[in-house]
């Protein structure tokens, strides 16, 4: 619902700035996310003093039996409170929750009321719905699961993906599917938009995304092998909104379609079909419109579709973001050990093979550049250096074998065009020490920004995986572009980690974590795949949240001299990322926000002026 400004909820007179150093400083009450007069104290200083910030309270918010590696942090059920949505990872089976004990893929965790006003997860997966299967019984085999308004009724609905490839051989029927929501956390099945395909389309990322601008949410999904283990791969799709929970395959009628390679020369070209596990949709230039995004795998070029007026072209490889331009491969294993064996390179190796099989080395194919690329999983789009353009950051797996020419996990800044400029880690602290050994892997699946001490900066968090030394890392923005990692002194370190969740569970004005854990590699310290949650219990600045927008809606808020640019996602990157569609803008030692500009796909704008920090804001 949208409040206009001039009416009793949202709406506080100008407030003279100095008045406020008499108002008292206050939150949120416990169980009411809005306080009726919300104060704010003007901060004189907000720095973050470097003491211990997350505090793992697994046990308390009731989640100690809670396993899994794909998570999402979504208000189910319209109270406020972000619930917790958790998959495993590794099956296509249905769950069984009549089996003795239960067998269990999928948890849908409800934020409740506890004991003495605090929050609580409780486990209501079998009655929300978001569990069941066409055949009428409570099991599902998505494994992944984004979030938004198909129907325009005021409450996320969901999108439940599901993998099947070619060679797949535990098929269970289910298709792909949308879900809508009755506005209490409880799904339906929406009509079927196409026939159930189960020949093969391994979906491994989507985002809701509104391309067109006609209000209604559309579908951006993304596949991987059309069967794993052999080259060929699946066609992304852009799925037009019909505003049923019904949807219209356009991906040929808006320019997204490529050709599909047979032959491994087929794959040195920018017009094949490439294997993505991550999905992204946001605006790069500033257009009003979004553009989507494919994070690929297999050293290959990253895809960035520009949106044209409803219709696309790939324009990564001018706007510096297919890959990060180094080529080199000298350093490359398999090529030294092809070189050892053949003889005859004409750029020699500067590393030996040892004689170790690493694998194979095909000249004219492997020293291409569509080869030279990176192990892509996520990109992150968000303004991370407040200059009123989204940047991206892109999440990726390295191995030390494939040597400078494997792309790193890396920050691309943005140049308000869509161009963009790609920073070493070593320029601007997000390096990383790699360990003292032969072998060694950056295995960087899920990623974020979040400003978890509310100085009106974010900060970049990253969840590894289950390679040795991997955890959560955690970079506070210290100034414009410039990062310390703090993952260590903030106790956000988790080892071997499996997805990620950011919102603010408890509404208290700061944002928590939530993670998985890992045991699928030799050495890992977990033996379960359980879930903890990371409370975050040293707030500094002040905060503002503001819910109910639609996904791509643009947020520009200034207070205190500074400017910050959100845009509601509709999920990203590896397998479903969703953290709460509510806003959350750190005010630093701000109280008065002095505009808050709303800006809706295709442009339709409305301004807020003179709003208060420290409570929620309805805008829509």
């Amino acid at each position: 619902m949208r409040a206009a400004l001039g009416g009793t909820f949202g709406y506080h007179p100008p407030v003279n700035p100095i008045l406020l150093h008499f108002l008292a400083a206050c939150t949120p009450t416990e169980g009411n996310p809005d306080p009726v007069v919300p104060t704010c104290d003007p901060a004189p200083s907000s720095a973050w003093s470097g003491e211990t910030t997350f505090e793992d309270r697994t046990e308390a918010w009731g989640l100690p039996t809670t396993e899994g590696g794909r998570l999402q942090a979504v208000d189910l059920d319209g109270d406020r409170y972000p619930d917790l949505v958790v998959t495993q990872v590794f099956s296509n089976a249905r769950d069984d929750l009549a089996a003795v004990p239960p067998v269990r893929y999928h948890y849908v965790m409800m934020n409740r009321p506890g004991e003495g006003g605090a929050r609580v997860f409780v486990d209501e997966s079998e009655q929300s719905g978001l569990l069941q299967n066409r055949d009428g019984g409570t099991g599902t085999s998505a494994t992944v699961f984004v979030y938004g308004d198909v129907d325009n009724d005021h409450d996320l609905d969901v999108f439940a993906g599901r993998y099947y490839d070619a060679g797949a051989t535990d098929v269970t029927g289910d298709c792909s599917e949308i879900l809508l929501n009755d506005g209490a956390g409880h799904f339906t099945f929406a009509d079927r938009s196409d026939p159930c395909d189960l020949e093969g389309y391994p979906v491994t990322a989507a985002s809701f995304t509104d391309y067109d601008a006609d209000g209604i949410l559309d579908l951006w999904q993304v596949a991987f092998y059309t069967e794993y283990g052999y080259l060929a791969s699946s066609q992304d799709q852009l799925l037009h909104g019909n505003g049923d929970g019904t949807f219209t395959d356009v991906t040929n009628d808006v320019g997204l379609a490529m050709s599909r390679g047979r032959a491994a020369e087929d794959y040195l070209t920018r017009t094949v079909r490439r294997p993505a596990y991550g999905a992204t949709a946001c605006d790069l230039d500033g257009d009003t419109l979004p553009e989507l995004i494919a994070t690929n795998y297999g050293r290959s070029w990253n895809q960035l579709w520009s949106n044209r007026g409803g219709s696309f072209v790939d324009v990564a490889e001018e706007a510096h973001f297919d890959d990060d331009d180094n080529q080199e491969y000298a350093d490359n294993l398999m090529y030294a050990c092809y070189c050892e064996q053949a003889g005859g390179c004409a750029v020699e190796p500067t590393v030996e093979c040892g004689g170790l099989d690493f694998g194979s080395w095909t000249p004219g194919y492997d020293d291409q550049p569509a080869r030279l690329a990176g192990n892509g999983f996520t990109t992150v789009c968000a303004d991370i250096d407040n200059d009123g353009d989204n940047d991206a950051y892109t999440a990726s797996i390295v191995h030390d074998w494939a040597g400078e020419s494997a792309d790193p996990t890396q920050l691309l800044l943005n140049d308000g065009n869509g161009i963009f400029a790609l920073i070493d880690n070593a320029d601007n602290g997000l390096a990383r020490a790699r360990p003292l050994r032969s072998s060694w892997n950056e295995g960087d699946l899920h990623a974020a920004f979040m400003d978890f001490d509310n100085d009106g900066w974010k900060d970049i968090v990253l969840g590894s995986s289950d390679y040795e030394d991997t955890h959560v890392w955690l970079w506070r923005q210290v100034s414009a572009g410039q990062f310390e990692e703090v993952s260590d002194a903030t106790g956000l370190n988790h080892p071997w980690p499996a997805g990620m969740a950011i919102a603010d569970f408890d509404l208290d004005g700061d944002l928590d974590f939530v993670t998985g854990s890992s045991f699928q590699r030799e050495g890992s310290p977990w033996t379960t795949r359980e879930v903890h949650f990371y409370e975050n219990t040293a707030p500094v600045g002040n905060w503002v949240r503001l819910p109910g927008l639609s996904v791509g809606t643009r947020v520009d808020l200034t207070a205190g001299g500074v400017t910050q640019t959100q845009e509601v996602s509709g999920g990203y990157g590896h397998a479903g990322i969703q953290n709460d569609t509510a806003l959350h803008f750190g005010l630093g030692g701000a109280c008065l926000i002095d505009t808050i500009v709303v800006t809706a796909p295709g442009g339709a704008q409305t301004t807020h002026t003179n709003q208060l920090g420290n409570q929620a804001l309805d805008l829509e």
